[in-house]
């Protein structure tokens, strides 16, 4: 019989991870780590050929050999022709050092529970597109981790706010300022579950920006009075950096705070207020405030409606108090905030269960979504699942069964096609629709270009952004439909797309004359193949991750 409780989620994040799992009373929490902190810093550091260390020993050392260290990965999931970090002679794709850090989040939460850690959720932001979701699953394969689902950042942060149990629809605005991105979305809450209505963000925007122009006013402030700076120095700069982190903590307590800090002979005592630390950060929390007025104008244009029920203020930067009043101003809603760093770890728990739930309902030929099946068996396993947990509360388990968590996508894409001797992309699917979602072209929509075609190149575009410019878009899918002599110009192709709530795409083309059809083969050249996953998995088996 499954356990229900030993399964855990994972929030992967930029700057800061966390493993969180349902406790004795029917509570999902967060797993301390090796240190007995709540949370651990997503960096790697590689001491040698043998042995890498992950968390905070990695964080810093940062300033100190940065060629040895890796953080903000994430940014770079399924993007390895952006990303380079060489040791040893050896190169690592941004998959490889998620697992290097999965691995070591899990190895220190198993210290605390003194039980393995397997069956796991990942959490992902809302805009990550299907390649960054399978890079993702392939770096939980490669850490040892059997990888239950991938579940997006949003609707774990809900979960966690117990929103599964809701009768009442509600929409919410979740906003999410973590270390190293922000994302906002917008999500509809229902009987039926949570889904995602339109997501948007900057992610290269986080607390980082926050502790960079702090650390830099505090160096300034320093070199004026003693005539050094201190960022000159890169083990004087990490030790800015990491009391630079703390003061900004304080300040979310207090209205002042002493920085204290020798440098090259000279000491110095700076008093650090509230005030100056929202004024020279200000333009920063600016920005977070106009990507979320653009993204509920999206959902004005979506839906014809803006108005929001309830805001989640999610991820660490959110505890900053000039981030709830400058929200709570904005928009009027009054914000809830509750354990923003650890919620999404904590939803991503209760997500877990509820696919382990979904687990047992297939195993006796029940669908949870559809209703469609074996109901009387599914009901008898998962009551004898309960009474064997001595549950405390019922409700807890009884209201995942068939919940939802609908995503948008987070990309437009289109076929490159031909328009009175211009070229152009046709839009299959534009950002922040619906999925899973469905398309068959229209009755002469599509046609071949010439007489005598030999064949139909079907080339699908993914957008960077809104434009569908074929200069702003890049290729990521190629078939070939082979014609036969004496098919004429314009005889239609139909075309037939498939964009699967999992975030894969099938996309098919036949031309109606011949009955000749192809499907085009979508290629990620940003992740890993099966092949290099297996290979790297088995290398990483042998690495420690401290």
């Amino acid at each position: 019989m499954a356990d229900l409780t030993r399964v855990f989620g994972i929030d992967l994040g930029t700057t800061y991870s966390a493993v969180a799992s349902i406790d004795e009373f029917d509570r999902p929490t967060v797993v301390a780590n090796d240190i007995n902190e709540q949370t651990t810093p997503s960096a790697v550091y590689f001491e040698s050929e043998e042995n890498v260390v992950v968390g905070v020993e990695a964080k810093n050392m940062a300033e100190i050999e940065p060629e040895a260290v890796v953080q903000f990965v994430k940014r770079f999931m399924g993007r390895r022709d952006e990303f380079l970090f060489e040791h040893d002679g050896r190169q690592y794709e941004p998959e490889e050092i998620s697992a290097i850090i999965l691995k070591g989040l899990v190895e220190k939460a198993q210290l605390t529970l003194d039980d393995d850690i397997s069956d796991v959720v990942i959490t992902v932001p809302a805009y990550f597109d299907e390649a960054q979701r399978v890079a993702t699953r392939n770096a939980g394969v490669m850490a040892g981790l059997n990888v239950l689902d991938i579940v997006n950042e949003p609707i774990a942060a809900a979960f966690s706010y117990g929103v599964q149990n809701k009768e009442a629809e509600e929409t919410i605005l979740v906003y999410d300022l973590g270390g190293g991105t922000f994302d906002v979305s917008v999500i509809r809450v229902d009987a039926e579950g949570v889904r995602i209505l339109v997501t948007g963000g900057n992610h290269e925007l986080g607390g980082k920006d926050w502790d960079d122009r702090l650390i830099n006013w505090l160096a300034a402030a320093f070199e004026e009075e003693n005539g050094v700076n201190p960022l000159t120095d890169p083990h004087a700069h990490q030790e800015l950096r990491m009391k630079a982190e703390v003061v900004k903590k304080r300040l979310s307590q207090k209205m002042k705070d002493p920085f204290t800090f020798s440098f090259a002979g000279n000491h110095s005592r700076i008093e650090v207020a509230r005030e100056k630390f929202e004024e020279i950060t200000a333009d920063l929390l600016d920005q977070t405030v106009q990507v979320t007025k653009e993204t509920l104008e999206e959902l004005t244009e979506k839906t014809g409606d803006n108005s929001i029920d309830r805001i989640l203020l999610v991820g660490g930067s959110s505890l900053m108090p000039m981030v709830k009043e400058r929200i709570d101003g904005e928009f009027g809603v009054e914000s809830q905030i509750h354990d923003p760093a650890e919620c999404v770890a904590k939803g991503a728990a209760v997500w877990a269960v509820k696919a382990r739930i979904d687990g047992l309902a297939e195993s006796v030929g029940y669908d949870t979504q559809t209703g469609e099946g074996d109901k009387e068996a599914f009901d008898e396993v998962l009551e004898a699942e309960m009474e064997d947990l001595a549950v405390r509360d019922r409700e807890f388990y009884l209201g995942l069964p068939g919940k939802t968590g609908g995503n948008v996508s987070s990309h437009s894409y289109g076929l490159l096609a031909w328009d009175q001797g211009m070229e152009i992309v046709v839009p299959l699917i534009t950002r922040n629709t619906e999925i899973p979602f469905v398309l068959e072209s229209q009755p002469g929509q599509f046609g071949t270009a010439e007489d005598n075609q030999s064949t139909i190149e079907i080339v699908m575009m993914e957008a960077d952004g809104d434009s569908l410019d074929p200069d702003d878009c890049k290729e990521i899918g190629r078939g070939s439909v082979e014609l036969p002599a004496g098919v004429q110009r314009g005889s239609e192709v139909e075309i037939r797309f498939d964009y699967a709530g999992d975030g894969t795409m099938t996309l098919a083309a036949r031309e109606v004359s011949t009955d000749s059809e192809c499907e085009v083969t979508i290629v990620r050249s940003g992740i890993m193949d099966p092949d290099q996953v297996q290979e790297a998995g088995n290398q990483l088996a042998l690495m420690v991750a401290g």
